[in-house]
């Protein structure tokens, strides 16, 4: 297992190397991971115990400190048998000729050395592997499903109370004609492109954000909450920032705003993901979006993996049913955002 720096700090592992027990930690049969959650959840935390200290080591590395891209990229990992004869689902949902989990090993005992696996009621229906692939009717639209049309950069769920500490994106095909890039840029390159000024505006709350189009917002109302679109050190900040959802609420405001787009158009790097690829993104420091492709419909267009990763389960406790990962967070209706909006209100519900 080799590992080497790309695109200006991204860690890039070479996982080809893998000897035969490793790869078989992953090959293995195990629990099922759609009908007995938690148990696979917990054989694949065992699992990770026993990864090449040197994996562990990178992974607890991008846990604690990140890196200058926010990004760390493991390439080659095993893959699914007969996956070349799989077809990519033709919509967002289970793959009913899928039958083995290799794919969603390889997500769970990765993302359980970042942190736990949750996910969003809204999003695929709960699932905590969730299928990203081009679908007719969305060719155009700012989702995961859009292909058309290049994926604007955003925080993933920026407008949640639990958004994700890290993103996990593992490739099981890459689109036909291998164009498509994972795009992702670092706050802490943008950082030095802003004036003093500017990065003054972007610590204070005069930011309103959306709801994404897959929790439900079918009218592009800027119906989420109004933060800061940079927090936490002021040398070193996290950030809040959604392209296509975020405006700036005072005139100065939104001038910073655009200072910062043209600042992340600036320094944004791309990855094409090959399949096996397991890219994961520090979804606090590292923006991301895709650029278009032609997807074809003839069942092996591009297919991607997701789950979603928090470092503390605690936090969504009040959220969640007992002993599950689906946060349950529930959002204003399109009549209630309008209403909450125009009364300056936060549009959110607890379920």
């Amino acid at each position: 297992m080799k590992t080497s720096q790309l695109a200006k700090g991204c860690l890039l592992i070479d996982c080809r190397g893998f000897d035969e027990k490793t790869i078989n930690l992953f090959l293995a049969p195990g629990p099922d991971p759609y009908r007995e959650t938690e148990e696979f959840l917990l054989d694949c935390e065992m699992r990770a115990d026993e990864l090449p200290r040197h994996l562990r080591r990178a992974l607890l590395e991008f846990q604690l400190y990140s890196n200058s891209e926010g990004i760390l990229l493991l390439r080659g990992l095993p893959v699914d048998p007969g996956l070349d004869h799989t077809r990519t689902p033709a919509l967002a949902q289970r793959s009913e000729e899928k039958t083995t989990f290799v794919s969603e090993r390889c997500l769970a005992m990765i993302g359980s050395r970042l942190g736990h696996l949750v996910s969003y009621i809204q999003e695929k229906n709960g699932d905590l592997f969730q299928n990203l692939v081009p679908t007719p009717d969305s060719e155009e639209v700012q989702s995961s499903e859009g292909s058309r049309t290049r994926l604007q950069f955003h925080r993933e769920t920026v407008f949640h109370p639990h958004s994700p500490e890290f993103l996990l994106l593992f490739c099981l095909r890459p689109d036909h004609d291998r164009v498509a890039e994972t795009t992702y840029a670092s706050i802490r390159h943008v950082l030095p492109l802003l004036g003093e000024r500017e990065r003054e505006l972007l610590f204070e709350p005069l930011y309103r954000t959306g709801i994404d189009y897959s929790f439900g917002n079918r009218q592009a109302l800027i119906n989420g909450p109004i933060l800061p679109v940079l927090y936490g050190r002021r040398e070193d900040p996290f950030w809040n920032y959604d392209e296509d959802l975020m405006v700036g609420l005072t005139p100065e405001a939104s001038l910073a705003l655009e200072a910062l787009r043209k600042g992340i158009h600036a320094v944004y790097q791309g990855i094409k993901l090959e399949t096996g690829d397991l890219l994961c993104i520090d979804n606090r420091r590292t923006v991301h979006g895709r650029t278009a492709f032609s997807p074809r419909y003839d069942g092996f267009d591009r297919w991607i993996q997701r789950s979603f990763v928090v470092r503390d389960l605690g936090l969504s406790a009040g959220d969640r049913h007992p002993g599950e990962r689906i946060i349950r967070t529930a959002f204003a209706t399109e009549g209630e955002a309008q209403a909450a909006l125009n009364g300056g209100q936060v549009c959110l519900r607890r379920s």
